[in-house]
């Protein structure tokens, strides 16, 4: 059973057969391979009972979900995971302070949501959407509902700071501070950040391990792509609620009706809920794969450089870095900001990291000679290499380019297999297109 936290631009479901083919090609049998993009850890999940498999991103969610997918769980420590850990007292402690300081939006949000009901349009939901609209978030205070108005100050500059001198300061309350509406609800944010709260304090009191609390966090990041708000359903750009005419007579007033029905739906759900489904479905399904399966949080030239790496004796890399550019630093920049839980900087409407990662994969000036050192390093650390190419209009680069590039390396031992499949265009018109998608196979001989 492929597990899957975080539903990823480019993800392989699709392709995981014919991936698996090219890497079985050129490893050998009970050999080891390293997916060095890991992103949703899919491609290292299928290769689990017939390698031992690294896993790397420089993403911190993606790495915190390969440490709960890919590397080894003993069955004692599947065994020790229990529910009543993150619910206990700490998560009642947090989210206790949180219900106290916004009991007032609140209240005024599970009224709004209640009184809804099943009709999305009028005057009941236009006074959610001026709710929605007009929520208070870190450092914009001003021209908030009047809901906020007895919590406004939570949101100040001046309390954001000190949150940011000292991220654990109790109550944690990033996700209530920086994503109640329009990603989140706010009674979803206190969840969150209650939980987040349960598993660190468990952690810091030695009540559970490092490993352990991967696994946990693994499971938040698993609600978070359930209920965010946004277009496309990741966390690149919240979604608005779009207006309908009074008699929906509106060319897309059905089409809008659709989605705040949507938005609704999601903003009812509760994180403890789904918490709970993700952790007794991971507990039922869990296999161990081999006690040498690894996970890293590295840039990948610092992976390869690294002398100690070749000391693994990795046959094999899969390579499927990315190839437009569309950074996933801004797709993902709340779980990532879920991991390291530090009141970051933010910027736009989105409400995007200042200091999020910029991929050269993702640059136009840098991209070619970013695939030529990955490259480089593969052959150097005496890797095969299979790589995944999805030939879009918005590629950056061709496939010429990067089949030049791997033959400048491997010379004639490269081998490119041509696999179609239909994929999600973001953002584009149509939604659905065929893909060219190209698998690359290296070969490296001494």
């Amino acid at each position: 059973m492929i597990n899957i936290m975080l539903r990823y631009l480019g993800i392989k479901t699709k392709l995981l057969e014919p991936i698996k083919i090219a890497i079985d090609n050129v490893t050998p049998q009970k050999g080891s391979v390293i997916d060095l993009f890991g992103g949703s850890n899919t491609v290292a999940q299928n290769l689990m009972n017939d390698y031992t498999v690294y896993t790397n991103d420089y993403q911190a969610y993606s790495y915190i979900a390969a440490k709960a997918l890919i590397e080894y769980h003993s069955t004692d420590v599947i065994n020790c995971l229990s529910l009543e850990n993150v619910f206990g007292k700490y998560y009642e402690e947090n989210k206790a302070e949180l219900t106290r300081r916004f009991s007032t939006p609140l209240v005024a949000e599970k009224k709004f949501l209640a009184d809804i009901g099943d009709v999305y349009y009028g005057e009941t939901f236009d006074k959610f959407t001026d709710y929605f609209d007009h929520s208070a978030y870190a450092g914009h205070p001003e021209n908030a509902h009047h809901v906020f108005d007895d919590c406004v100050s939570y949101y100040s500059s001046t309390e954001i700071k000190k949150y940011r001198e000292d991220s654990k300061l109790f109550p944690y309350s990033l996700f209530t501070l920086y994503y109640g509406n329009p990603y989140f609800s706010i009674h979803q944010c206190v969840e969150i950040d209650s939980i987040k709260y349960s598993i660190d304090k468990l952690l810091e009191c030695g009540e559970i391990s490092e490993e352990e609390h991967s696994i946990y966090l693994s499971f938040l990041i698993y609600c978070l792509n359930l209920i965010v708000i946004s277009v496309g359903d990741h966390f690149a750009q919240p979604q608005k609620i779009k207006p309908v005419k009074a008699d929906l007579s509106g060319e897309r007033d059905s089409i809008n009706l659709r989605e705040r029905k949507k938005i609704i739906g999601k903003k009812r759900t509760l994180v403890q809920e789904l918490y709970k489904e993700k952790f007794e479905e991971y507990k039922a399904n869990y296999i161990a794969g081999n006690i040498a399966n690894r996970a890293f949080n590295l840039d990948y030239k610092i992976l390869l450089s690294d002398p100690t790496f070749k000391a693994l004796n990795i046959n094999t890399a899969y390579i499927d870095p990315p190839y437009t550019n569309a950074h996933y630093s801004r797709f993902y920049h709340i779980p990532e900001t879920l991991v390291k839980y530090d009141y970051p900087e933010i910027e736009y409407f989105g409400r995007y990291r200042t200091d999020r990662y910029q991929s050269g994969f993702c640059i136009k000036s840098q991209a070619l000679e970013e695939f030529r050192t990955l490259l480089r390093l593969c052959k150097e650390n005496s890797l095969h290499a299979v790589i995944s190419y999805s030939d879009t209009a918005q590629c950056i680069l061709t496939i010429e380019d990067i089949t030049s590039v791997c033959q400048e390396y491997y010379y004639n031992n490269v081998v490119i297999e041509n696999v179609a499949h239909m994929y999600r265009n973001f953002g584009q018109k149509p939604n659905r297109v065929l893909a060219k998608e190209y698998i690359i196979t290296c070969k490296y001989k001494e």
